[in-house]
């Protein structure tokens, strides 16, 4: 059976009570990263602001994040940090309508034809068979590639410290199923050390190596010799692997520092809010999010991530998944806001072949 993505269907704003609802509130800005009192946070979910009689949907709303009122009556969506000195904070914290606005999360109907949240199904443990669920992943992802659509990744270093997945994970870039990874220095370095010195980190892979432990340091030290990731792929050092798939395959990485890193690769965001940017480029226009074994990455990337986008004026979901070996490490997310995450609780490794057997045949 073809896939068909859910179609959304609209608040109706025709009834009485939208029509009698206020216009939105807002306040300006008066001090640069401060907003007033009374501000409306966002969720992931779709909301609507009443501007000059109109309700207006914000075009990609993201977790703890403001809605703010352009010039020309729309709205925009951004970081606290990033307000400007005289942007319109829209202010309420009423989301039924009776402030002017309105989140709504019954947009998509089911095949049955009944109007549902974005919630998936809960409560998946080990003991739930997910043979289903790779189906449906498998039509999601080709429907994606089909339709010019963004699949992000967000990596774990687990997938880079097996021959197997590794390769796996390479040929779904080859294939057109990455449009973005987003993951950190250990991920990076274990793929790059395991394609310069067939070890990761120090382990041995294929023949002994007495100095094999240095050589997660002594892979850091090359690129930061040579001055840059590209730089270092291109040096003809490294023979195989994600970093190499995705730099020849025009596919963006953004790797995050962690407090713990104790040594970075060039191009590795060592400032916070310079990373969080650089991953919401691509979150906010992804169509689909699949994590990989990375909690904090998950966390971050799924809370920056809408449960829905507006593509060619129609609105439709995003699809977000995380996969982890411990059904603790899976609900993480969901624990923090976003609801509508499906969850498979499995070795990445496997997970990883096999979708790459499923979409590569």
């Amino acid at each position: 059976m073809t896939f068909e993505l859910p179609k959304f269907t609209p608040p109706d704003f025709e009834h009485e009570f939208f029509i009698n609802a206020p216009d939105c509130k807002s306040k300006k800005v008066i001090k640069e990263g401060v907003a007033h009192i009374g501000y409306h946070a966002l969720s992931i979910y779709p909301e609507y602001f009443k501007i000059k009689g109109n309700w207006i949907l914000a075009s990609g709303s993201r977790m703890d994040s403001v809605a703010i009122i352009t010039p020309n009556g729309g709205i925009d969506v951004v970081e606290f940090r990033n307000l400007k000195i005289g942007d319109n904070v829209v202010i309420g914290r009423s989301e039924d309508g009776s402030e002017g606005i309105y989140m709504y999360t019954k947009g998509f109907v089911t095949q049955n034809g009944d109007a549902d949240t974005f919630a998936f199904r809960t409560g998946r443990s080990r003991e739930t068979a997910f043979s289903k669920d790779y189906d449906e992943l498998y039509k999601i992802m080709q429907y994606e590639k089909d339709h010019m659509g963004k699949i992000v990744w967000v990596l774990g270093p687990s997938i880079a410290l097996d021959h197997e997945s590794r390769a796996a994970f390479t040929s779904i870039i080859e294939n057109g199923y990455a449009q973005a990874v987003l993951s950190g220095n250990n991920f990076a370095t274990y793929d790059l050390e395991k394609a310069m010195f067939e070890t990761v980190s120090g382990q041995e892979t294929f023949e002994s190596r007495e100095t094999a432990d240095y050589n997660y340091i002594a892979t850091i030290n090359e690129a930061r010799k040579i001055g840059s990731l590209k730089g270092l792929i291109n040096s003809g050092l490294v023979k195989d692997g994600i970093l190499k798939a995705c730099q020849e395959n025009d596919v963006p990485v953004v790797l995050a520092s962690s407090i713990r890193d104790r040594y970075t690769l060039p191009d590795v965001y060592d400032n916070v809010y310079e990373s969080q940017d650089a991953m919401r480029k691509h979150t906010r226009n992804a169509t689909m999010l699949i994590c990989l074994s990375s909690v904090l990455h998950t966390i971050a990337a799924g809370n920056m991530t809408p449960s829905y986008t507006v593509k060619d004026g129609v609105v439709r979901p995003v699809y977000i998944y995380s996969i982890d070996i411990q059904e603790f490490s899976v609900n993480k997310l969901s624990d923090r806001g976003t609801l509508e995450v499906k969850t498979l609780v499995t070795n990445v490794q496997d997970f990883i072949t096999n979708v790459a057997e499923g979409l590569i045949k």
